[in-house]
């Protein structure tokens, strides 16, 4: 008994193939049918068997899942039959691809014979890992390739053979293209619906970008080709907004077709390595919020956003911390951060309260990610590069939080799977609870005011496709969504330049907030005469004791520019209680440039 991936015009199909017959019944039942096999061909399966004796007619059965039964499978149909080979046409419109595995019995005057045995079943556990560029793709499956560390991955393959590949999710990738026709995406790619923001047509292919980024999330898996993506059947739509960014088309890339999409993919946001704020517009805020409330027919879009790649990676250079993007850092998208191949922060990685989930790229010996590239070397690789792929439609040196972010959509994909009515909202806590721990003994680990581990550079931990699955299945969606802000507090008084140590606080105590569970804070900071905000280091503690590092002293590249009511977010805070007393310190720790730690206020939204 085999099984394999068979994909012909515009289907993809795991077909049952060589299935021979069973034992034989009594009495006059006919013998099983021998010879079973199914291939796609055109729009249809066609399934062919030998004729058995004594049969008067057929009847086929499917399953799209393996299963152990034949009773447990969905009748197509029943075939007359004069004993000879016979053509089943299965009419595909289950969507652009399924899964699934056939019987054939033959019915005489006693009933009919399953062709199906139990050997049979156990051997229906089909992997999606049957791509000849699979065993490079260490973030799916780390068995230490080129020195890795095992099973530093995000665990994809338990959660397929939990049943799950991202069917009937559609994920938009906003980038600066998608190439709907490359041979590893276009099944997965429905026609039409993607949109092209430089010419209005429905064709995004563009940069290489946008089309690895596709890849790492939903590339086909087991079709013989390239690479499998995180969610190998999810749906690809692309817009290249960064080919014609303006604010409209930014704006519009978040709430576009937003009813069919389920997850936003965004490797892309503000400059790196400048080290000062970069607000959002209001327009691209309103714009997610829309998502929020209307997308996926009100569940809400989950958007995934790339955290940065602009960390400080030594010396007294410019570094960015991931709460200097005010798109990474707003609270309704998920910022992930990037692990090398040894579960350790790669370095360009950027650290946050805002840092949700971290997922597996390029780090450690700059072993990087294997995936999809444009067409016949329009892409990353150009075989200039030793280790290159000999296959130009493929790279194997993608990177950056760019990679970890559509991997992270991947798995989204997954979870949304397991369960289609998580909200946004769920979705987010799904991720944020379902991760692993790595690198344990790094020092950054903290357990907050709810029991939840917290790391200002991996967040959560990297992200578990298996774990979030199982927890999605059985998750309640929580309640509705409360927001509570309070007052501006001015402080108006000189932060102490060069103390380290001490600096200035200021305490905000909030009563009667009805938020038992925190979900994200907003911390309103504003000390825009100051001339240099590398210098300042800025924590917050909430009642529970716990403490978010908003601001670390780093270097800037170009001028400075103030916090000017400048909006930082956390999610270490993650399920504390918000009534309590709130403390923000500002220290100043290098000498000359000084300014005034002027005022600040909070928003805090969760649930009761």
């Amino acid at each position: 008994m085999a099984f394999e991936r068979i994909v012909a015009a515009a289907v993809a199909a795991w077909a049952l193939t060589a299935c021979g017959g069973g034992g034989g019944g009594g009495g006059s039942a006919p013998a099983t049918p021998a010879n079973f096999v199914a291939n796609v061909n055109g729009d249809v399966i066609e399934l062919t068997w030998d004729g058995s004796i004594g049969a008067q007619n057929y009847r086929v059965y499917y399953d799209l899942e393996p299963g152990v039964s034949r009773a447990a499978f969905a009748l197509v149909t029943t075939v007359a039959h004069d004993n000879q080979s016979a053509v089943q046409g299965v009419d595909l419109t289950t969507g652009p691809s399924f899964r699934g595995f056939f019987a054939i019995t033959a019915v005489g005057g006693a009933g009919d014979e399953s062709a199906l045995s139990s050997e049979v079943a156990a051997d229906t556990a089909v992997s999606l890992a049957a791509d000849p560029l699979y065993g490079d793709q260490w973030h799916l499956h780390n068995i230490g390739q080129d020195g890795g560390t095992n099973g530093e991955d995000v665990r994809i393959e338990q959660a397929w053979a939990a049943g799950f590949d991202g069917t009937g999710v559609r994920i938009a990738v906003v980038d600066d293209g998608l190439e709907i026709g490359h041979e590893d995406l276009f099944f997965n790619c429905p026609p039409g619906q993607s949109h092209n923001y430089a010419n209005g047509s429905k064709d995004p292919t563009g940069g290489a970008h946008g089309t690895s980024c596709a890849g790492v999330a939903a590339a086909i898996g087991g079709n013989d080709l390239g690479v499998s993506g995180a969610a190998p059947e999810a749906m690809l739509v692309g817009y290249n907004l960064l080919q014609s960014f303006t604010g409209a088309n930014e704006a519009n890339s978040m709430t576009r077709d937003a009813a069919k999409n389920w997850i936003s993919s965004n490797s892309w946001g503000a400059p790196d390595g400048l080290g000062v704020p970069q607000a959002s517009s209001s327009n691209w805020r309103t714009a997610v919020e829309t998502g929020l409330a209307n997308g996926r027919n009100g569940l809400g879009l989950v958007y995934l956003w790339a955290a940065g790649n602009g960390a400080t990676t030594g010396g007294a250079g410019p570094g960015d911390n991931s709460n200097l993007d005010g798109r990474a850092n707003f609270y309704g998208v998920i910022a992930v951060g990037a692990v090398g191949d040894d579960g350790l922060k790669a370095s360009y990685s950027e650290e946050g309260a805002n840092l949700l989930v971290c997922a597996p790229s390029m780090g450690r010996a700059n072993h990087g990610i294997s995936t999809v590239d444009r067409s016949d070397g329009a892409g990353y690789n150009d075989g200039a590069q030793v280790g290159d792929f000999n296959d130009a439609n493929y790279t194997n040196t993608f990177n950056g939080t760019s990679s970890s972010t559509p991997l992270v959509a991947g798995v989204a994909a997954l979870m949304l799977e397991a369960n289609p009515n998580l909200t946004w909202r769920d979705a987010r806590l799904v991720l944020a609870q379902s991760t692993r721990i790595n690198h344990a003994g790094d020092t950054g680990w903290n357990t907050n005011g709810a029991g939840h581990l917290f790391n200002h550079k991996y967040g959560f931990g990297v992200v578990d496709a298996h774990a979030a699955v199982l927890l999605a299945q059985g998750w309640t969606n929580v309640g509705p969504l409360l927001t509570h802000t309070t007052a501006t507090s001015a402080v108006n008084t000189p932060i102490p330049d060069a103390d380290p140590i001490t600096g200035i606080s200021d305490t905000i105590t909030i009563s009667a907030s009805g938020i038992n569970f925190i979900e994200h804070v907003e911390i309103l900071f504003d000390a825009d005469d100051h001339t240099y905000i590398g210098d300042l280091l800025i924590l917050l503690e909430s009642p529970s004791g716990s403490i978010s590092l908003l601001s670390e002293p780093h270097g800037i590249s170009g001028a400075n520019v103030p916090f000017n009511d400048w909006v930082f977010g956390s999610v270490q805070h993650l399920d504390e209680p918000a009534d309590g007393n709130w403390t923000l310190t500002v220290r100043d720790t290098l000498p000359q440039d000084t300014g005034t730690f002027k005022s600040w206020r909070l928003r805090i939204r969760g649930r009761s």
